[in-house]
């Protein structure tokens, strides 16, 4: 309960933020992103950004081998918790991607 609690109060945080540009029109800017981990055994990834551009989330092997992999394009804002136990121990990357840059990474350990 708590961590849904947590998880939506970013959530309305990251949506209250407004990116505009000194001129008035809309910029189009990287999503927000917050990677973090709170145990061994799962990554927790909270992505906010502007309905229908896609953003890729991916967790990687030290050698770079995607292991697991998700897509968010419709909602304006996601919360996404990727269970690690099935994978064996060792360190592992997370990668989110926008339009083929990476817009946040972060090394996690199992």
């Amino acid at each position: 309960m708590k961590t849904l609690i947590v998880a939506t109060a970013i959530a309305m945080m990251f949506s209250l933020n407004l990116n505009a540009a000194p001129d008035g029109k809309n910029t189009k800017s990287a999503a927000k992103v917050h990677i973090f981990q709170t145990n061994t055994e799962s990554v927790d990834v909270y992505v906010a950004k502007t309905p229908g551009e896609l953003v890729k989330i991916s967790v990687l092997s030290e050698s770079g081998t995607p292991l697991i992999k998700a897509r968010v394009k419709k909602q304006s804002s996601r919360y996404l918790r990727f269970h690690m136990n099935e994978l064996p121990e060792g360190t592992y990357i997370v990668k989110v991607e926008q339009n083929g840059e990476t817009i946040s990474e972060m090394e996690v350990s199992k």
